[in-house]
C-alpha cells in the first residue's frame, strides 16, 4: 500500500509548515455553551471572514465534544517565516474585528508543540517531521 507522506516542519512553537505548502497555526474553540441557532449563525460569520493576509478553514469534526478548530492559513509560495508570522498576527487582528459584536463569547487557545503536531497527525497519519 502507496501511503501518502505529508511534511511537517515546526517553525516555532504556534506555527509550522505544512507539506511546504502553508504555514499553520491553529485555534481551538470551545463552542460547548453555545445553542443551535448562535452556533449556526457563529459558523456563517466565521465562513464569511476574509482576508488578504490569511486564509481561514474551520474544522468541525469534533463538534460532538463541543470543539471547532480554526486553521489560519499562510501560502508558502514566496514567503519567508518571520513575514509568514506578521500575516497571521494580522490575519487574527483582522479575525477578532470580524467577529467583534458577536453575542456568544467563546473560550480560545492556540495550538502549541506537541499539541499542534498531534492535529496535524491526526489527519495525515504518515506525517514526516523536517528537522
Amino acid at each position: 500500500m502507496d501511503h501518502v507522506t505529508k511534511k511537517y516542519q515546526a517553525i516555532d512553537s504556534e506555527m509550522v509548515l505544512f507539506n511546504e505548502e502553508y504555514y499553520l497555526s491553529v485555534i481551538r474553540l470551545d463552542i460547548s455553551r453555545l445553542d443551535t441557532p448562535v452556533r449556526e449563525s457563529f459558523f456563517n460569520r466565521l465562513f464569511e471572514f476574509d482576508s488578504d493576509d490569511m486564509e481561514l478553514e474551520i474544522d468541525v469534526s469534533e463538534e460532538h465534544r463541543g470543539i471547532w478548530y480554526l486553521q489560519l492559513l499562510v501560502p508558502h509560495v514566496l514567503t519567508l517565516p518571520e513575514a509568514a508570522r506578521k500575516r497571521l498576527e494580522r490575519g487574527k487582528e483582522q479575525l477578532d474585528a470580524h467577529l467583534a459584536g458577536q453575542p456568544a463569547t467563546l473560550s480560545t487557545s492556540q495550538l502549541k508543540g506537541e499539541d499542534i503536531y498531534q492535529y496535524v497527525k491526526r489527519y495525515n497519519p504518515h506525517l514526516q517531521v523536517i528537522g
